[in-house]
């Protein structure tokens, strides 16, 4: 009797663990089809931006209601960014940002705000910051050109260390 019992578990046994390892299988796959997703900066949302109140606020309250920016204006401090955002990258693939946001708060000459603008990735423009190049001169080289003029030039180099 205790023996016909033993069978049954021993049977049993070998199902479940399959059953354990098809459902860590699944998982596991599902887990891989989950995006990566990262978030940086900050940009105040919505019902913070409706608080700061045009031609009254300066910096100081704007900075107590939403917080202080990342990045001032450039040329002239009279513009205060907030930036942020969101990127998704699929396993091994490159890294793509799927939602931006971007906040000016403007200030005029007195420093108090003059707008607020909101700006999404539909407003941005791919801007090219390298539009001149460099013109070199000669011709190009291969690998194994590089790999065997710089062979030679260790050789003469090495000789003319000995000739001083």
């Amino acid at each position: 009797m205790r023996r016909a019992h033993l069978n049954r578990l021993e049977g049993k046994a070998p199902r479940r663990a399959r059953a354990l390892l098809a459902g860590a299988a699944v998982f596991a796959l599902l887990a891989a089809c989950e995006p990566i997703v990262r978030v940086h900066g900050y940009a105040p949302q919505d019902a913070q931006i409706d608080q700061i109140q045009v031609g009254v606020d300066g910096p100081g309250a704007v900075a107590q209601k939403i917080g202080r920016p990342s990045t001032g204006g450039v040329v002239r401090d009279n513009t205060w960014y907030y930036v942020s955002a969101r990127t998704e990258a699929m396993a091994y693939q490159a890294p793509e940002i799927v939602e931006r946001r971007v906040v000016a708060v403007h200030y005029d000459e007195n420093a108090v705000v003059s707008g607020v603008d909101v700006y999404g990735l539909e407003d941005g423009r791919v801007i090219n910051l390298a539009t001149r190049t460099t013109p070199t001169f000669g011709r190009e080289l291969t690998v194994l050109q590089q790999l065997f003029g710089n062979i030679s030039n260790v050789g003469s180099t090495l000789a003319e260390g000995f000739n001083e």
